[in-house]
């Protein structure tokens, strides 16, 4: 017979006056303590049920937060004798803590997402691995480095609390459900992986975050125009900035990574053939004189066909991160030079060619597939943010407006 107790280890007291809870475990009478994170007042206990009541000394206190906890890690050491007693006719109280001890690090958040970024490392998917490893660390900042949060631990209460952080700290709405996202995604491999806690039942069902509509990010062709023809020939930076925005442009919106990486062995006869980083999809370019006479402008002794990144260069990728900062801080100088309403990054570009496609009226599967999209759905996110302007002109132009 196997009992479990929850309660106050009472011969620990800190400097406050509180004491650990423990859960007691009582087996072939051996007995066994594991410590939670949770410090109690005496009187704020119930011996008799194993539960947290109140706390008068302090204003901040979440009785309902650690009888959940209590009786999560109950329901789970009663998980793991059952186990036990399935698998073994005889087993000791050790086994009973270290079965358990197993089961709890792999349901571990901070631990499970660590073996998903060293994952990611080891498949080179740095990108991705960025946007996980800022996430873990806004966790951290947000409890801690303590590591005794579980997949059972997030509810819809603490996720609201998550969101509650980051909203506090100053952060963008769009910011803040990125890193919802990312946690979201963990959640849901960590449920399809069978780990310990996370439930079919997700509390990311029950909590709403999505997107805020982005500011525009294309400009029209005046704008262009204006890009092409700046006298920015003394400044050297703001010039190399703006061929790298139109290389982009006069590839059909060719992606900062992808023309970083492109090298000449990716021409054959006058047309460019890569796959997309992100995507892996081949794309093929046919090569306008516009674009031509860039290639030539940077022609070097280098594999690479434009000067950002070169092969000696110890890691690509944080010279890439790095290229990337410094073309959008330029970008942005040059926007400023020239007058533009919206300050340019590289993205304009490619945002840029396919609101001009499609306002020259060519289909969006056209457009998806020029851009090297996985499906029409982000097309259409792209051209969402049309400029207001036009859609006046078409409610104005209806021929009700007439009458």
């Amino acid at each position: 017979m196997t009992s479990i107790k929850v309660r106050l280890y009472t011969y620990r007291a800190n400097k406050k006056g509180t004491f650990p809870l423990v859960f007691q475990i009582l087996h072939q009478r051996e007995k066994r303590v594991i410590y939670s994170s949770y410090h109690i007042h005496e009187e704020c206990f119930d011996k008799a049920h194993g539960r947290v009541v109140s706390r008068r000394r302090e204003k901040v206190f979440n009785a309902s937060e650690i009888n959940d906890y209590i009786h999560n890690m109950v329901s789970k050491l009663e998980t793991t004798i059952n186990m036990l007693e399935d698998e073994r006719e005889n087993y000791s109280v050790a086994d009973i803590t270290e079965l358990f001890r197993i089961h709890q690090n792999n349901s571990l958040v901070l631990i499970y997402m660590r073996k998903l970024i060293a994952q990611l490392k080891e498949e080179k998917r740095m990108s991705t691995l960025d946007s996980y490893q800022s996430t873990y660390n806004r966790l951290i900042r947000f409890i801690g480095k303590k590591e005794d949060l579980y997949f059972c631990d997030i509810t819809p209460r603490w996720l609201n609390r998550f969101i509650s952080s980051l909203q506090k700290s100053g952060l963008k709405e769009n910011t803040i459900n990125f890193y919802c996202r990312i946690l979201r995604a963990v959640y849901n491999r960590a449920y399809n992986e069978g780990v310990t806690g996370a439930s079919a039942d997700s509390p990311f069902k029950k909590v709403s975050f999505g997107t805020t509509k982005t500011v525009k990010r294309a400009i029209d062709s005046e704008a262009i125009k204006k890009i092409i023809h700046a006298k920015i020939e003394n400044n050297k930076q703001l010039e190399l900035a703006r061929d790298f925005f139109l290389f982009s442009l006069y590839c059909r919106g060719m992606s900062f990574v992808d023309m970083a990486c492109l090298k000449h062995t990716n021409i054959i006869d006058g047309v460019i053939y890569y796959n997309r980083r992100k995507t892996k999809q081949p794309m093929r370019v046919k090569i306008v004189p516009q674009l031509q006479n860039l290639i030539e402008k940077y022609r070097r002794d280098e594999e690479f066909v434009l000067p950002i990144l070169s092969k000696g260069d110890k890691s690509l990728y944080n010279k890439y991160r790095s290229e990337l900062r410094k073309t959008n801080k330029d970008l942005d100088k040059l926007s400023s030079f020239l007058g533009l309403e919206i300050h340019l990054t590289s993205y304009v570009a490619r945002h840029s060619w396919a609101t001009q496609a499609h306002k020259d009226g060519v289909p969006v599967s056209v457009i998806s597939e020029s851009l090297g999209h996985t499906s029409e759905k982000m097309t259409y996110i792209y051209l969402a943010a049309l400029d207001s302007a036009v859609v006046d002109s078409v409610n104005e132009n209806m021929p009700f407006m007439h009458f």
